[in-house]
């Protein structure tokens, strides 16, 4: 290849890569054409170039890749159409985010990361609040994390900020103040890559640490990462903080706490196990060799402000009652912020319901008489089914809630018909996880349970 061709094909590769995350993978059916393409995408900004792969007979291989001038016009496509049929094809577009020409064909299993989180240059002296109230004016941050060094806990001037979707991550790169350089972070890494002084040249954090540097945690499914991460915040030598999944059989979500070294672990397990977060509602802090094991496991019987402090160590944890107390106090005043106290009757996070929902309760029994069922519309897309029926549970009398397979609606079934139309009337045109939600009473079913 001469240099004119070669310099040719870099100009192409940095173009489709510029900006980032501005360019889409489409699988769809082989008879659309570049000019259905065209209807369909260019509603939502300028599109710079439609490609669709052709066999070498040049039909269709039902592939196609465009490209948009901007990160955040492709976001509200991908939002927009994925899962839609265009012009009279019966297929419904599959679309997602295109790899960078030198990743190649394969798809991270974290691909989701890749997009909502962002990389920023901060002050030294920001704090998390502020940081996190001017990034939710771009949309619902998930949650904010300034990296802080492992020995002095001060900020080492850049932070991760997580949205939960990726039009609003895609506005914040685009239009936030340029001092924060924003870029898109890879995810973090998993075991077994390679660290530089504890981090990976992709960026993230080292997850291969010892085993008890590890712990387990078992929470309230009301509690979202952020909360999470800063109460184990509140021992010194947190690595970073993630929810996992949610554990279906209890109904709480599990999540890990990473920590630099296994002092600091034992210590936030020693003091954090059986703590009330929301009040009434215990934290199961184990180590993470019980990972595998199903949490059946009753909480510790007496409160943690009753257990010994460990022997005294040149780190910098909590030694007696009163520094103890301190810690709790701390993490009590999270909650109340959170309005996770005992003495809200209704709690409101706008990042996760765009309503002030009502306390929590129980799920009626399986066998409960279904006295009315609601049909639920998602868009763009699903969030967590977890969330869906903690939030519709807490109207009372919900039997259970599902989606219909492959599909961003479902049905929530009652054993109270009063308790559905509040439903209906309270979260009809709102938000849960940012998706909105179209709430309507269901047409009688044929069958008692399936559609």
């Amino acid at each position: 290849m001469t240099d004119f061709k070669r310099k040719s094909a870099e100009r192409e590769v940095n173009s489709d890569n510029a900006p980032p995350n501005s360019r889409l993978f489409i699988v769809c059916d082989k008879d659309i054409t570049e000019d259905d393409f065209r209807d369909a995408f260019e509603e939502y900004g300028t599109v710079q170039k439609i490609e669709i792969h052709r066999d070498k007979k040049g039909e269709s291989k039902g592939i196609a890749y465009i490209k948009f001038s901007k990160t955040s016009e492709a976001a509200l496509a991908i939002e927009t159409l994925n899962g839609r049929c265009i012009g009279n094809h019966p297929r419904p577009l599959k679309v997602l985010i295109a790899n960078n020409r030198d990743q190649g064909n394969s798809r991270d299993c974290k691909e989701e990361e890749r997009l909502l989180r962002l990389f920023v240059v901060v002050p030294k002296d920001q704090v998390e609040a502020d940081l996190k109230e001017y990034f939710n004016s771009f949309g619902a941050v998930q949650y904010v994390n300034i990296v802080k060094d492992r020995e002095t806990r001060l900020s080492k001037g850049f932070a991760y900020i997580k949205y939960y979707r990726l039009i609003h991550a895609a506005k914040a790169f685009e239009t936030c103040d340029r001092s924060y350089k924003p870029v898109f972070a890879d995810p973090r890494p998993s075991k077994g890559e390679e660290f530089i002084n504890g981090f990976s040249p992709r960026g993230g954090s080292d997850t291969s640490r010892p085993e008890g540097c590890v712990l387990t945690v078992v929470c309230s499914p009301s509690v979202n990462e952020d909360q999470l991460w800063r109460l184990f915040d509140l021992i010194p030598g947190l690595d970073y903080c993630e929810m996992k999944r949610v554990d279906p059989r209890s109904n709480r979500t599990v999540g890990t706490a990473v920590y630099t070294n296994t002092r600091a672990a034992s210590y936030a397990k020693k003091k954090l196990h059986g703590f009330e977060y929301p009040p009434g509602e215990r934290l199961i802090v184990k180590f993470d060799s019980d990972h595998n094991h199903h949490y059946h496991y009753a909480p510790p019987a007496h409160p943690v402000y009753q257990q010994q402090p460990p022997p005294h160590s040149p780190h910098s944890y909590p030694q007696d009652l009163k520094s103890l107390a301190d810690t709790i106090a701390q993490a009590t005043s999270l909650i109340k912020a959170a309005n996770l106290n005992d003495n809200c009757h209704y709690s409101y996070d706008p990042s996760y319901c765009s309503i002030a929902l009502p306390a929590p309760q129980p799920l009626a029994p399986m066998d409960s008489n279904i006295a009315e069922r609601l049909f639920v519309v998602c868009t763009p897309s699903p969030p967590p089914i977890y969330a869906v029926k903690d939030v519709f549970g807490r109207f009372g009398g919900l039997i259970d809630f599902y989606f219909l397979n492959g599909k961003r609606c479902g049905y929530a079934l009652f054993s109270q018909a009063d308790s559905a139309m509040e439903a209906v009337s309270s979260l009809n045109g709102q938000e849960i996880c940012g998706a909105r939600m179209k709430v309507m009473v269901a047409e009688p079913s044929k069958g008692n349970h399936t559609d």
